[in-house]
């Protein structure tokens, strides 16, 4: 039997990550934690989905602080964002190494690096920063190291975005001219964040299924094997969702998500995908006018939109018992 699809949320009030695009009200941690027992029904927990920058060696130590407030909890599944302007590959690949070493253990996953693969949104993707494409690859090898050396659980992998052309920015290619098979071996999951009908051309509640089996089976037939990267290694949908406000009805971003989850979940079996991630549990700023204001299922002061409910069905249905 195909096992469950594993949900999982970006609780905060932002996007784009720590520092980033948007943001708004302060987040509310106890309406956080009634709203992702809400969605559990009591059951497994969604995976708790978090962000830490990293900016170079002298910010070390905080990150790795910011890192040890969350072990307390979770499932996490951490995201180590590499936004260093100096381009301190060698500095980054110890800090990889720090955190696993210390709370390897503790966290559900751990991601090196986020969208190496995507230039020009310095806010949002590591691609823009110097290095990106060997921070990707050499972190990944010296996290893999560490978790031997240390015995940790935390599952290693990465997260790119869905490349139209990838021949044009040569990005697979040199992942696996950095890497080679040692890297293809360490990645314990390839991660995709996907929104279609968000970014690129419009879908269409009619088209999103056919989106959504683009971004997947090239992403497992034409991309991953471009890095050495075989059907053996899962695919997790770290981010996805679909903002709400003017043309863009809350109604319809319960239809979208649910569409969207269940065509994620008809391809576990065939193209071994065993994760799908929202961004995010709440709006960063219901009265935004940005895109970016209003990803969440719930709105700023937590109260629920359609989709919030939604998801609690799709939970029940397709997650873990």
């Amino acid at each position: 039997m195909t096992a469950p699809l594993i949900f999982g949320v970006f609780p905060l009030g932002l996007a784009g990550a720590p520092g980033g695009l948007v943001s708004g009200p302060p987040d509310d941690f106890e309406a956080i934690g009634r709203a992702l027992e809400q969605l559990s029904g009591g059951r497994a927990s969604w995976l708790t989905r978090t962000y830490v920058n990293w900016a170079g060696p002298a910010g070390t130590a905080s990150a790795l602080a910011q890192i040890g407030q969350l072990t307390g909890g979770g499932p996490w599944d951490l995201v180590l964002c590499y936004r260093d302007r100096a381009g301190d590959v060698r500095g980054w690949e110890a800090f990889v190494a720090e955190v696993v070493a210390q709370y390897g253990q503790a966290l559900a996953a751990i991601q090196v690096t986020a969208e190496a693969n995507l230039t020009g949104v310095p806010a949002a993707a590591d691609g823009d920063y110097p290095g990106a494409r060997a921070a990707l690859v050499r972190g990944v090898l010296r996290a893999a190291e560490a978790k031997r050396q240390a015995g940790g659980r935390a599952a290693i992998g990465f997260a790119v975005s869905p490349e139209v052309d990838p021949e044009g920015s040569g990005f697979w290619p040199e992942v696996r001219r950095l890497g080679g098979s040692d890297f293809a071996a360490a990645a314990e999951y390839a991660g995709i964040d996907m929104y279609p009908d968000v970014f690129g051309p419009p879908a269409g509640p009619d088209r999103l299924p056919a989106s959504v089996d683009w971004v997947l089976r090239t992403y497992r037939e034409r991309d991953l094997p471009a890095a050495g990267i075989g059907p053996q290694v899962p695919i997790r949908v770290c981010e996805n969702g679909w903002p709400t406000g003017p043309g863009r009805p809350e109604d319809q971003q319960a239809r979208v998500l649910e569409t969207i989850v269940r065509a994620v979940s008809d391809r576990r079996a065939e193209l071994n995908v065993t994760h799908w991630e929202l961004f995010g549990l709440r709006d960063a700023d219901s009265a935004g006018d940005s895109l970016f204001c209003r990803f969440g299922v719930l709105r700023d002061d937590y109260s629920a939109k359609p989709a919030f409910a939604a998801l609690q069905r799709l939970y029940a249905e397709l997650g873990p018992a």
